[in-house]
């Protein structure tokens, strides 16, 4: 089977074929186009731009897609878009255009939820049982998910102010480093001394449950840099010391949950950490020890993976249909807000 995904949720304009033929799944080809250089200059996204730039260049990249593929219209099995969570202009988008190849061809369409797209990315090219863990850390979520199967997760802990790469944004910005924060703040880390410097908060890392808040580091972060001035050499030791709080939170709360899952299931457990923030190289060296220590197998996606991208939408659709899902109706609306434990 051949699927079309499309990914239009917030600022990245996404097509994606990908082919599953005898159980191997390749992808024929995708493109990305970032609007980052539209956004930047406003510190984050603004939805109406967003929007402009989905609609002016979709059409164009599915038309590319299929040159570069050499692929027909009528040689696709399925069109899928992402319908939440994500920004409602870009999500009517994305859904629509998808929507009109299904009714124009006669093939079915599939509405995917984009953190669900998240979780199910890297059984794409390994092999992954269910059960497995989960660690959403993106843009707009951070989450521990049990995965239970393609359409049932459990959410085990949440963010209950700020999503990770939100507070990396923020921070950032505050160092005076240009949007999105997250690689630039990596970059400065890894020019920095490597030392614990400042004792930054570690919020709920002392409480008996899985939920995370990041905005009580973002307060210690600003009062900090209140009290020095913003040379070169402070702005790399701020970016290691947040870094290094914010990996402490995440492997705490991971290791409870490893706890908690081998409680529950006599089975061995993967760990996918997923998500935009999964990229970071600091985080990725930080999750591979624990699962060495743990001996839990770790999952992390190439990082053109953990970013937005539509394979991953292309992807969860073709999981539906290996499971004889034969999509959804053409009239079905976009979701903004879409929680995995509702599918």
């Amino acid at each position: 089977m051949i699927v079309m995904g499309i990914e239009s949720s917030c600022d990245e304009t996404a097509v994606s074929l990908v082919e599953r033929k005898k159980n191997k799944n390749f992808v024929r080809s995708e493109i990305v186009l970032s609007q980052i250089p539209k956004h930047r200059k406003f510190g984050g996204v603004v939805p109406e731009i967003s929007s402009r730039e989905h609609l002016k260049y979709l059409d164009k990249i599915v038309r590319k897609i299929l040159c570069k593929s050499k692929t027909s219209i009528n040689e696709i099995d399925a069109f899928s878009a992402t319908m939440g969570p994500g920004l409602l202009g870009g999500l009517i988008i994305g859904s629509n255009y998808a929507k009109s190849l299904s009714l124009s061809v006669g093939k079915p369409f599939y509405g995917i939820n984009h953190l669900q797209a998240h979780a199910l990315i890297p059984r794409l090219k390994s092999v992954i049982k269910f059960p497995f863990l989960v660690l959403l850390v993106s843009g707009g979520h951070t989450q521990i998910i049990l995965v239970k199967n393609i359409n049932s997760f459990e959410i085990w802990g949440e963010t209950l102010d700020d999503a990770l790469g939100e507070a990396f944004d923020k921070t950032a910005q505050m160092l005076g480093l240009r949007y999105p924060g997250g690689p630039e703040i990596e970059k400065k880390a890894q020019k920095s001394l490597g030392i614990k410097k400042f004792n930054f908060p570690k919020p709920m890392i002392n409480q008996n449950n899985l939920d995370f808040s990041f905005s009580g580091l973002k307060t210690a972060v600003r009062r900090k840099l209140q009290l020095n001035n913003l040379s070169e050499q402070f702005v790399r030791d701020i970016s290691f010391n947040f870094q290094l709080s914010v990996l402490e939170c995440l492997i705490n709360k991971c290791e409870r949950a490893i706890n908690l899952f081998r409680k529950k299931f006599d089975c061995d457990l993967s760990l996918i950490v997923s998500g935009g923030v999964a990229a970071n190289i600091f985080i990725r060296k930080g999750f591979k020890k624990l699962a060495k220590e743990k001996g839990v197998k770790l999952i992390v996606p190439d990082p053109k993976y953990c970013v937005d991208n539509a394979t991953m939408i292309a992807w969860a659709c073709i999981e539906r249909m290996v499971t004889g899902d034969l999509g959804d109706k053409l009239y079905t609306l976009p979701k903004p807000r879409w929680p995995l434990d509702t599918l």
